[in-house]
């Protein structure tokens, strides 16, 4: 494919029709008519010999090919972005550009609130994407250009990652209020002997709770696993468990659900970084990205 021969506006388009699913949507977001998107929608798949997107009842759904294509796409437009960044300076309230956070469930929950409120404020014409990580696939996000920050627990990072502290959490307990288990004092011993629940996104058996534990000399039961944090609420509503949650994370959790939150019998915090590649130091939207997640990022 001669890449003289393609009219590189379509990638804007294309990349536009990825995000909202839609052709007038789509056409609204980069400034151009309903039919003229729908002439580059067409004039795409002529280029990749793919339907591209397909017509569901709930928008415009990407085949494989338009899937792998923005994989390839989408940290090209970013670099574009960024030149032309670096050229005019960085001004938030005029930007449409697409910022992702990439974070571990327990940082979201801690910090979508303020964030939302504050990006939408300063940032009305920009879009905030925040998509899971886990520590075992933060990397690829980063080098990808598919996050522009991580936010998770993270003992060490390569060193082609920069790396700042973002916040650290004190450990809670949390339960039903009325939760037998709890009507006395905890102590470690009694603590390990309680029924737990373990929120586990990749299937982990172990949590850091039972490396303070074996410090002690004791073991828990884990009586249940779950794969969100959003699934505590359920599991613990009706039942004696309990679970051991960042106490930002827990205060917002109880506060939707109602559930009581004790303090562990030993000290126990979760540690949260951020993380960003070293080729987007320089890069002053992202500066201000990362900039604004630490301003509002819990107290420790």
């Amino acid at each position: 494919m001669n890449l003289n021969a393609i009219d590189l506006n379509l990638l804007k388009a294309f990349d536009a029709l990825m995000v909202e699913r839609g052709v007038t949507r789509a056409a609204q977001r980069i400034g151009l008519s309903q039919p003229a998107m729908s002439h580059a929608l067409s004039r795409l798949r002529d280029v990749f010999k793919d339907e591209l997107f397909v017509r569901t009842p709930a928008g415009l759904e990407p085949t494989n090919r338009a899937r792998d294509l923005a994989a390839l796409l989408e940290p090209a437009l970013e670099g574009v972005r960024a030149a032309l960044t670096l050229a005019s300076g960085f001004d938030p309230a005029t930007s449409h550009r697409t910022f992702t956070a990439a974070m571990a469930e327990y940082a979201e929950i801690a910090l979508v609130e303020r964030l939302t409120e504050r990006f939408e404020r300063l940032a009305p014409a920009a879009a905030l994407r925040l998509v899971p990580a886990t520590s075992s696939d933060y990397e690829g996000q980063l080098d990808r250009g598919s996050a522009d920050v991580a936010l998770l627990h993270l003992r060490d990072s390569p060193v082609r990652f920069e790396r700042r502290p973002a916040f650290c959490d004190p450990m809670v307990v949390m339960a039903r209020p009325g939760n037998p288990w709890l009507e006395q004092p905890l102590t470690p011993a009694l603590y390990a002997a309680l029924p737990h629940v373990l929120v586990s996104p990749r299937g982990t058996v172990t949590g850091g709770m039972d490396e303070a534990l074996a410090q002690h000399g004791l073991s828990r039961r884990i009586s249940l696993f779950v794969g969100t944090y959003m699934a505590l609420p359920l599991a613990l509503a009706r039942s004696d468990l309990v679970a051991t949650v960042p106490a930002h994370t827990a205060r917002r959790i109880a506060a939707m659900a109602g559930l009581d939150i004790h303090p562990l019998p030993f000290a126990r915090r979760s540690e949260v970084s951020m993380v960003w590649h070293r080729r987007c130091r320089s890069d002053p939207a992202q500066e201000w990205f990362r900039e604004l997640i630490l301003e509002l990022a819990p107290e420790s």
